[in-house]
């Protein structure tokens, strides 16, 4: 059942041709200068593993409208940084990537793809893969002009070694979905929760970066840069880039994805969610402002939960509590279409007639379960908050939590639901029932989550024990970034409930030569609102033909 016999099974073995040899290779004083970056103002030093040309191989090429897709393959280790100088082979994962190249370029006789500058798109997450084209349109169309676009799908997810319940249970044993705190831990639900918690911690923005720079090796060669896209997660994974490895990149564009308190050496994910927390509320007084009579409607379906003497159970199998209805704006407050979408759900809230008959309805109980994705993409949820684990010894201890807490006692209870109920009042005032606002939660992981949502229960040690984590490395070194020298643009939302503005603004500020481009004509769903726009705007100033003024 251990890990090293159950994920052999999963992956392709690295070949002993390719097993890391850091110290045979390298002199160990110049290793250490080419792995090992310090910044002054953190307490941790950011290490760079060494990328190299990795074993590959070309799957399907098809066409779909406007694009040639051409798959590949690529084998990495699972630890870039693991000290790989012993003879024990080392594990190793796949991670895929999708070429895409116009269809026009493709066609003419003389085309010659390595003369195509490349292009690698980094998703947002974490957790998610890469879009998967169905035809030209977007940003995608705009690139594929003059790049060859790679959509890379994250290690964890999509055609890459993927994380699923069903991964993890053939990797590592059952998981159980029994209660996994420290004290009630059997010996064996203990080991199981440590080794899928330490594998999880394997695929953050570092590991992602090296892995990319690994791709760019083997497909590229080292002498050739790329040009970087990121969206959200994808934006983080560039300043991790441009903190470690800035001599492979061309330029590099941001869209909503400038990391929060990259000098915060304190409880930078605590920092963040208190943030956040003021965007989340205003776009919840947006919301009742747009849809005035979603305030009886989503009181009436809590006061509905709040009497139910039996577990209210969706189509998947997960409970809806009051925590998980307040969960529905986990993306609905902060995309395009979003606040559209949650009203639309609430229409259909009820089944039968009068008090007697009437029930949660199927359509609006099976919407709960489509308003997360934890359930084909768990990595989103028990990696969530370590994205903002930066090194220092500092743990995420379900900062989220800790700071929607924090917020209530400061603010009369907002978030609270229980609050939001008593505030209603007797049930024939219609004055109370009009004026009481349940407030929707953000994009937000919670303990909560992982008791009631069916396909997060048996993963509930694990993120246990990723919260308590605190030898999280060093993701980004704000001193390199201080004498960054790559084109840098970012497309920074001012009213972004995902990465808060004030934040994204500090973190702009730290880059050297970064131009941001601050509107609040878009949300944090921009470069899927108006792809091409925004991504022509970025090449613009990142290459200075959008001049400063």
């Amino acid at each position: 059942r251990m890990f090293a016999s159950r994920l052999a099974s999963l992956v392709p073995r690295v070949s002993s041709a390719f097993r890391v040899h850091r110290r045979r290779s390298v002199h160990p004083a110049r290793a250490t200068r080419a792995r090992t970056r310090v910044t002054t103002a953190m307490a941790s030093a950011v290490v760079v593993p060494r990328a190299r040309v990795v074993p590959h191989r070309v799957g399907e090429r098809v066409r779909v409208k406007g694009f040639e897709l051409t798959e590949h393959f690529f084998t990495v280790p699972l630890d870039h940084f693991a000290d790989a100088s012993g003879s024990a082979e080392t594990k190793v994962i796949e991670v895929f990537a999708r070429e895409v190249v116009s269809s026009s370029k493709v066609s003419d006789p003389s085309f010659d793809r390595s003369a195509l500058p490349a292009l690698l798109f980094l998703q947002g997450g974490p957790g998610f893969e890469a879009a998967r084209p169905t035809e030209a349109g977007g940003w995608l169309a705009e690139a594929a002009k003059q790049f060859r676009v790679f959509l890379l799908d994250q290690r964890g997810t999509g055609r890459s070694t993927r994380i699923t319940n069903e991964m993890l249970e053939r990797a590592f044993g059952v998981l159980s979905e029994e209660s996994h705190d420290d004290e009630t831990d059997s010996e064996s639900c203990s080991t199981t929760n440590e080794l899928v918690a330490n594998y999880v911690s394997k695929h953050r923005a570092d590991a992602i970066v090296a892995d990319a720079e690994c791709v760019r090796f083997t497909i590229l060669g080292a002498d050739k840069k790329w040009t970087l896209l990121g969206q959200s997660f994808g934006g983080f994974c560039i300043a991790r880039y441009l903190s470690v490895s800035p001599e492979g990149v061309r330029e590099a564009l941001f869209t909503g994805g400038l990391p929060p308190l990259i000098r915060d050496n304190d409880d930078p994910a605590y920092g963040t969610y208190v943030k956040l927390l003021e965007r989340v509320k205003r776009q919840n007084e947006k919301y009742y402002e747009r849809f005035p009579g979603d305030v009886r409607r989503v009181m009436e379906v809590a006061r509905f939960i709040h009497a139910s003497d039996e577990k209210i159970v969706t189509p998947g199998g997960s409970t809806l509590s009051l925590r998980g209805l307040q969960s529905l704006g986990f993306s609905n407050l902060g995309v395009a279409g979003g606040f559209e979408k949650l009203h639309y759900l609430f229409e259909t809230a009820w089944e039968g007639e009068g008090v007697i008959d009437k029930t949660l309805s199927y359509a609006f109980l099976k919407g709960v379960d489509d308003a997360h994705a934890f359930d084909t993409n768990p990595l989103y949820a028990v990696a969530h908050e370590s994205i903002y684990c930066n090194g220092a010894g500092v743990k995420s201890a379900w900062a989220a939590e800790r700071a929607l807490v924090a917020y209530n006692a400061a603010n009369d209870g907002v978030f609270d639901p229980e609050k939001a109920l008593t505030r209603s009042g007797d049930e024939s005032s219609d004055e109370k029932k009009d004026s009481a606002k349940m407030y929707f939660t953000g994009e937000m992981v919670f303990p909560f989550m992982f008791d009631e949502f069916k396909r997060l229960r048996p993963l509930k040690g694990v993120a246990h024990k990723l919260s308590e984590k605190t030898d999280w490395p060093a993701l980004y070194c704000a001193d390199t970034l201080n004498e960054n020298a790559v084109p840098v643009a970012c497309a920074s939302y001012v009213e972004d409930a995902f990465v808060d503005w004030d934040l994204a603004a500090a973190t702009a500020r730290e880059i050297r030569g970064a131009r941001v481009w601050s509107t609040s004509e878009y949300m944090h769903s921009g470069i899927r609102e108006d792809g091409g726009t925004i991504f022509t705007k970025l090449l613009e100033l990142a290459r200075d033909e959008d001049p400063l003024r």
